[in-house]
C-alpha cells in the first residue's frame, strides 16, 4: 500500500500502527513491519500506549488490531470479551475514512471438523471449539469490526491464523512439550494420529506484507492463515525424542478422556484452580480440524514452499530442547 508524493514518483510507506505491540503477535509484526508500537502495558523506548493514541490512530494509514488475550487460565468469557470487542470499540472511532484495518482474528470461531477443511469461506461455527468462550467471543469481535467499516467508511480484513508459533518460550504447544521434555517428561498424547494444524509467525507476516503490498482485497475479506502441512501428536513425539539430548519419561496422556473430566469440574479466576479451562486445552489438544490456507496463498501470490515443516515446526523444536 503505497502512495505517490505530488507529481513527483517519489513513493512513500504508508503509516502503521500495530497495537497490542507488547504481545508476542502484535511485537512480532510491529518489528517485522518497522511500524508505530501502541501497546497496553508499560512503554518502552517508541511505544506509545493506548490511552495516548488517538492522535496517532487517526492519522494512520494502515491499523493491526493484534491486542486480547489468547486463552489463558482463570479468565471468563467476560474477560475475553472486555479484551476483544470492548477494546477494540474504543478506538475504532479514530480510525479515519479510507484507512485499513487489519484485525487479528481467530480460525478457531471456524469451530471444530474432523472431514472438511475449513477455509476462507466457511461459516464461523464458535460453540464447537474446545474453548467456545473465546472463540465466541474473537468472533463477536469480528462481527463489530464489520459494522464499524460500513458505518465509518474504513476498509477491514479479518486474519484468521491457527495456533501461532515463532521462536522457544513462545508457550505453543510445541514450545511446551518441549520445555516437558527438558524436565525429563515426554508426553505421549493420545489419540497419537490426531491432526495438529499450526502457523508459523513468519507466514502471518508474509500476508500482512502482501496484503499492504497488493492493496486490492475486497472489504471484509476473511483470510484463512496456517502452516501448509500438518502434523500428528506421534510426529511432535518424535522429533522430540530425536532432538533430546538427555533421557527422558514417556508419560501417557489420554487427552479425550482428560478434556472429558476437566470440562465437567469447575472454572476459577486463580489460574491454579481453574480445571475447567485446563479441559478446554486438552480439547484443542486432540481437535483433529485441518484448515486450507491454499486459498489465501494463491490470493496474494504466496509460495509455500519456504514453510515447509523443515523449515519452521522442526528448527524451533530442535532449537528449543538444544539451547
Amino acid at each position: 500500500m503505497c502512495r505517490r508524493k505530488g507529481a513527483t514518483d517519489i513513493l512513500t510507506q504508508p503509516l502503521i500502527g500495530v497495537l497490542g505491540a507488547d504481545g508476542f503477535v502484535g511485537g512480532h509484526l510491529a518489528e517485522a513491519l518497522q511500524a508505530k508500537r501502541v501497546v497496553y502495558g508499560p512503554c518502552r523506548n517508541g511505544d506509545v500506549h493506548i490511552s495516548q493514541a488517538e492522535g496517532l490512530l487517526r492519522k494512520a494509514d494502515v491499523i493491526i488490531n493484534a491486542g486480547g488475550f489468547r486463552v489463558r487460565r482463570g479468565l471468563s468469557y467476560a474477560d475475553y470479551r472486555r479484551s476483544h470487542e470492548g477494546a477494540t470499540s474504543a478506538f475504532v472511532p479514530w480510525i479515519k475514512k479510507g484507512a485499513v484495518l487489519l484485525h487479528i482474528s481467530s480460525a478457531h470461531v471456524l469451530g471444530k471438523s474432523k472431514h472438511v477443511k475449513l477455509g476462507n469461506w466457511t461459516p464461523p461455527n464458535p460453540t464447537t471449539y474446545p474453548s467456545a468462550e473465546y472463540a465466541l467471543a474473537k468472533l463477536e469481535a469480528d462481527r463489530f469490526v464489520e459494522r464499524a467499516a460500513a458505518e465509518l467508511g474504513f476498509r477491514a480484513i479479518l486474519l484468521r491464523p491457527t495456533i501461532l508459533y515463532a521462536r522457544p518460550g513462545d508457550t505453543s504447544l510445541p514450545d511446551n512439550l518441549c520445555q516437558m521434555a527438558k524436565r525429563g517428561i515426554t508426553l505421549r498424547l493420545y489419540p497419537r494420529d490426531a491432526r495438529h494444524h499450526l502457523c508459523h509467525l513468519n507466514i502471518l507476516v508474509e500476508v500482512v506484507r502482501r496484503i499492504l503490498e497488493r492493496d486490492e482485497l475486497s472489504n471484509l475479506s476473511s483470510l484463512v492463515v496456517a502452516d501448509p502441512y500438518t502434523v500428528t501428536s506421534r510426529e511432535l513425539e518424535m522429533m522430540i525424542v530425536r532432538y533430546l539430548r538427555q533421557t527422558s519419561r514417556t508419560v501417557p496422556l489420554p487427552t479425550p478422556w482428560m478434556s472429558a473430566l476437566l470440562r465437567h469440574t469447575f472454572h476459577s479466576k486463580n489460574p491454579k484452580y481453574d480445571l475447567r479451562t485446563w479441559g478446554d486445552i486438552f480439547g484443542v489438544f486432540h481437535l483433529d480440524t485441518v484448515y486450507d490456507p491454499f486459498e489465501t496463498f494463491r490470493i496474494l501470490g504466496i509460495d509455500p514452499s519456504p514453510y515447509s515443516l523443515d523449515r519452521t515446526l522442526e528448527p524451533l523444536i530442535r532449537q528449543a530442547l538444544q539451547d
